[in-house]
């Protein structure tokens, strides 16, 4: 798990934390995104049993 860079959170301005934030966030949407299809490419290969 990353952390806020402590110098960043000390000094950062609420835009550029915003921005960040924003990054972030669309980021964890993408690996979202790509887990599902993925679990949903596993399901539809594999027998249920082995899942």
């Amino acid at each position: 798990m990353a952390a806020v860079d402590p110098d960043f959170a000390a000094n950062a301005s609420i835009d550029a934390i915003r921005t960040q934030y924003e990054k972030a966030q669309a980021l964890a949407d993408l690996w979202s995104d790509r887990a599902r299809e993925l679990f949903l490419l596993m399901t539809s290969r594999a027998p249920k049993e082995t899942w």
